[in-house]
């Protein structure tokens, strides 16, 4: 798709801060990268569509410049996708604002959902897999969520067809909760002491 489409992707991250992306580097290069995003129940959409209405302009350049790229098995699976987001960016399709759900108490009213954390993306160089920066990642990644935003609930989806992946989540404790249209959602809790 291209570096300009990688550029508003990646820029997605930046726009907010409940998003996050991170890299391990050595020597100029990048090994391994991992990113996430809280979520407490108010974003009108997930990562995917947000990175998708990012993105948008930059994926149809790519596309009018790169017709073929249509036709590849990972994009034709999407298309339900794709249509969904063409709709939303053109107007076509109103996102309906969360209705957030509240616990009344005796003179009190809070939200009632907990914040978590998603993992929406983690990869390691292929030349630099196996040796532990995955792990290295995700432990990360688990520490940040609970040190920086205070939020122990983490969640992911997978590809179920991704066993290499799901045997490495389940190593690094894990849990499968659902299965669904093809995705393996896996939880996890942690817990870390933050500094005061």
């Amino acid at each position: 798709m291209g570096q300009r489409y990688v550029e508003r992707m990646l820029e997605w991250y930046l726009l907010s801060d409940s998003r996050f992306l991170f890299f391990i580097e050595e020597n100029n290069q990048v090994l391994g990268y991992c990113g996430g995003m809280i979520q407490d129940g108010s974003a009108l959409m997930g990562s995917s569509s947000g990175m998708a209405q990012q993105s948008f302009w930059a994926a149809v350049k790519a596309l009018a410049l790169r017709p073929w790229v249509l036709m590849h098995p990972e994009l034709r699976n999407k298309y339900r996708f794709i249509w969904r987001n063409i709709k939303i960016k053109l107007g076509l399709k109103k996102l309906k604002p969360p209705v957030p759900q509240y616990d009344i108490s005796p003179g009190e009213l809070r939200k009632k959902q907990e914040p978590e954390a998603g993992l929406v993306v983690i990869g390691v160089d292929p030349a630099h897999q196996g040796k532990g920066f995955g792990t290295l990642l995700l432990k990360a990644f688990e520490q940040h969520c609970a040190t920086a935003y205070g939020v122990n609930k983490l969640q992911l989806s997978v590809r179920a067809d991704n066993t290499q992946a799901i045997r490495a989540y389940e190593r690094n404790g894990w849990k499968i909760s659902k299965e669904q249209a093809g995705s393996i959602l896996m939880e996890r809790q942690v817990s870390f002491n933050i500094p005061l």
